[in-house]
């Protein structure tokens, strides 16, 4: 198994574990053909798309086995995989009140980079977290 088949097995795998697929994500083969246009004539497709958080057009996700990509608030951030070097946190604005983060917040920092990416609230932000967390891979277990 090459790399990049390795890594769509795993992304796949923990969202099914977290029951991503019942809640606001979709697989990106799944998604409705005018959703998929309008991500095909921003995001490079050379980052095999997997999956997708959807809040409109102008605020969405993509996990792909290269990269992640995510547009909202008029900008557009990236970051390959491998260069996540596990390092993410919750972001929130000072003014959010502490009980309600959890349940509240939309951003995952990826501190590497000092960007945000948008994700649904709740516990589809925590899994994408938990997905995000396992890369880089190790490369001894993929077998390259």
């Amino acid at each position: 198994m090459n790399r990049d088949a390795w890594y769509r097995d795993r992304i796949l795998w923990k969202a099914e574990q977290h029951k991503l697929f019942d809640k606001r994500c979709c697989k990106f083969s799944d998604l409705p053909e005018n959703y998929a246009s309008l991500i095909k004539q921003i995001v490079s497709m050379d980052i095999n798309p997997v999956l997708v958080f959807w809040g409109n057009k102008d605020t969405w996700t993509v996990l792909g086995e290269k990269g992640i990509f995510s547009v909202h608030n008029g900008e557009s951030v990236f970051s390959d995989l491998d260069g996540l070097d596990k390092q993410l946190s919750i972001f929130y604005p000072d003014s959010a009140d502490p009980d309600s983060i959890k349940s509240e917040a939309t951003y995952i920092k990826l501190d590497v980079i000092g960007k945000l990416i948008w994700v649904p609230s709740g516990s589809e932000l925590f899994a994408l977290m938990n997905i995000l967390q396992m890369f880089p891979l190790s490369e001894r277990k993929a077998n390259l």
